[in-house]
């Protein structure tokens, strides 16, 4: 019913693995790759959208590669998923009024619950001992 693309699942677990980097090297796409047994042209199109949408930044050369925009406290995992994804768009203006009230509820849960730090998701994935350690 309702559910979210691969290319949400893809892109929030590159999030994570560069909040656990940030601050260190930039990560390369193939990095990422190897870690998480991503299709690399897959990764290559969410990063080119992390980036226009300006929570990743890209930088070429040597030591380039992939870095958050901004501190993993600062970004919201709700507001990646709409960059992914698009804006939540579950009510309609032609719904029965019963109808738009429920499912408002439903997008008030739904931007509620994911509206913890990148950074919150980072020490609830370090919890479950799922961190990933990148040599170069």
């Amino acid at each position: 019913m309702f559910s979210l693309s691969a290319k949400a699942h893809y892109g929030l677990a590159a999030m994570l693995d560069l909040a656990d980097n940030f601050g260190k090297d930039r990560l390369q796409i193939r990095q990422i790759v190897e870690q998480r047994s991503i299709p690399k042209n897959y990764l290559e199109q969410i990063f080119n959208r992390l980036v226009k949408t300006g929570l990743v930044k890209s930088v070429r050369g040597n030591r380039g590669g992939y870095e958050l925009a901004d501190s993993p406290r600062n970004l919201v995992v709700f507001s990646i998923l709409e960059a992914l994804e698009g804006p939540l768009d579950i009510v309609r203006e032609h719904d029965a009024k019963a109808v738009r009230e429920t499912f408002g509820n439903l997008e008030n849960v739904i931007r509620e619950h994911f509206s913890m730090s990148l950074d919150e998701l980072l020490e609830k994935e370090r919890r479950y001992g799922e961190r990933r350690i990148y040599y170069i």
